[in-house]
């Protein structure tokens, strides 16, 4: 019977283990860290988008206007009316009681988040494309929609950001109409 000479690691053999994982485990590391960083922010913009989501359609089921039927006219500025308070939002009954607001259950949906709306009059330009109305409107019966006295619409635009600037703007914006 013969013997088997038992062989361990040389030190060569050793030296270029260590030197593989000496290159191979900074460049894991970093790709890992870039992976958990990518993963941060997508969360991050998935929660902003969902609190936009959220505000918009909370403005959206509000009515048009103060008014409750056309002609919509609007005076020489947007915002809470009388009775309302800028800084209670169940005090408010129509889309643009929304600028400005200072409610914090709106201004900040959860910690580290702020989030803000613009209401504004706007009308179709000759290019399809539509544009802000000066204040005051007065809208009165729909025929082209190409001024703003024509057809009344107003563009609800959510803003949503992170406080400590892990997150760039994000903004969703729609167009409603007084029916």
């Amino acid at each position: 019977m013969r013997l088997l000479k038992e062989r361990g690691i040389n030190l060569i053999e050793l030296v270029a283990t260590l030197v593989v994982a000496g290159i191979a485990i900074p460049v894991l590391l970093t790709m890992w860290a870039n992976i958990s960083w990518r993963s941060v922010g997508s969360e991050n913009v998935a929660d902003a988008t969902f609190f936009g989501r959220a505000l918009m359609e909370e403005i959206k089921s509000k009515r048009f206007d103060e008014k409750t039927s056309s002609p919509w006219t609007s005076s020489s500025s947007l915002g809470i009316d009388t009775g309302e308070n800028r800084a209670d939002a169940t005090t408010f009954d129509d889309v643009d009681d929304y600028l400005n607001t200072t409610d914090s259950n709106i201004t900040t949906p959860a910690a580290g988040y702020s989030r803000s709306a613009n209401i504004e009059y706007v009308n179709l330009d000759g290019t399809n494309t539509w544009q802000a109305c000066a204040l005051p409107v007065n809208c009165g019966a729909v025929s082209n929609c190409t001024a703003c006295n024509e057809c009344c619409y107003k563009r609800i635009t959510v803003n949503i950001w992170r406080s400590e600037k892990m997150l760039g703007n994000i903004t969703l914006s729609t167009i409603v109409a007084g029916n």
